[in-house]
């Protein structure tokens, strides 16, 4: 330390701890300052509060519905993760978006102008700020709902739970009834062969002299059965599309509800001061520390 008062490290270089003993007035002034207007401002961020629902897929997911690409099991499964990423894709359709949006007209309840040019790509941009959805490491899926009122919070994560299933039968009902018009098609083909040949094997037996020991007879009847064995396989695949056409099952188990918060999630008042005072502070050693420079250089 020399005469005057200060701390010397490096005489070629600007010392920082002599610059903040020499300016302290003033960056306990800057300090105080940032401390009132940071607090201010939090106070007038707008709160946000979280809701959460916690579901695992049920057993129908992983279950024996050909038309949906899954394979047989009557055994439930949780954490299966083809299950979990089935979900996690239905969240993201169309389906669920388009019935929260109504539902809750997310388009003024997000406040935006149904007359901006860019609206749609807004209501997309608030949606994946304000509700996600991910997998845990425990393979359930965690739908999490941030919004300034917390009961909406709570029914939006709610509505969209309970939305999954809905989701999941209108797409395995669409395909079932595809499968149905096409099944049904070749349902009518086979009957209509079979019909064919029975008339010919009738006919034929009528007129033939040997009766049942007509080779062509013999060769009718061998093909009769195996025509309708095979329409009863195609019966049996129309039959099961046509179940599948009609069906309604659960897909998701819950575990947890969402619960209305009692405390908001967002901001944290006292990360945003502290955050605040740290980078003005340092903004302001460092236009010092440039002062010094300049002046030395001088």
């Amino acid at each position: 330390m020399n005469q005057n008062g200060e701390i010397r490290f490096r005489a070629d270089s600007v010392n920082l701890l002599n610059i903040v003993v020499k300016n302290r007035k003033l960056l306990l002034i800057t300090a105080f300052s940032v401390l009132v207007v940071s607090t201010a401002i939090s106070f007038f961020i707008k709160p946000l509060y979280r809701s959460t629902v916690i579901l695992y897929p049920a057993t129908g997911v992983s279950q024996s519905q050909s038309l949906f690409g899954i394979q047989k099991s009557a055994i439930p499964q949780f954490g299966d993760e083809e299950a979990t990423e089935k979900v996690l894709q239905i969240l993201k359709s169309d389906n669920i978006r388009d019935f929260i949006v109504a539902k809750y007209d997310l388009m003024n309840h997000y406040g935006i102008s149904r007359k901006a040019r860019y609206k749609y790509t807004m209501l997309e941009m608030k949606l994946k700020k304000y509700i996600v959805s991910r997998k845990t490491q425990y393979s359930s899926v965690e739908i999490n709902v941030l919004d300034p009122d917390a009961l909406t919070a709570a029914d939006i994560a709610n509505d969209i739970s309970k939305r999954i299933d809905t989701a999941f039968n209108q797409i395995v009902r669409g395909a079932g009834k595809k499968a149905s018009i096409a099944i049904n098609d070749s349902y009518k083909n086979q009957l209509e062969r079979v019909k064919e040949i029975g008339d010919s094997l009738g006919r034929l037996t009528s007129t033939s002299a040997t009766g049942q020991h007509s080779p062509e007879i013999l060769r009718l009847m061998n093909m009769l059965q195996s025509e309708n064995e095979s329409l009863s396989a195609i019966h049996n695949r129309l039959t099961e599309a046509r179940m599948t056409a009609e069906q309604s099952l659960p897909y998701i188990h819950i575990i947890n509800d969402a619960k209305v918060a009692e405390k908001k999630a967002f901001p944290d008042r006292s990360i945003i001061v502290l955050a605040s005072l740290f980078s003005a502070l340092l903004l302001m050693i460092f236009i010092l520390a440039a002062g010094e420079m300049i002046t030395k250089d001088e």
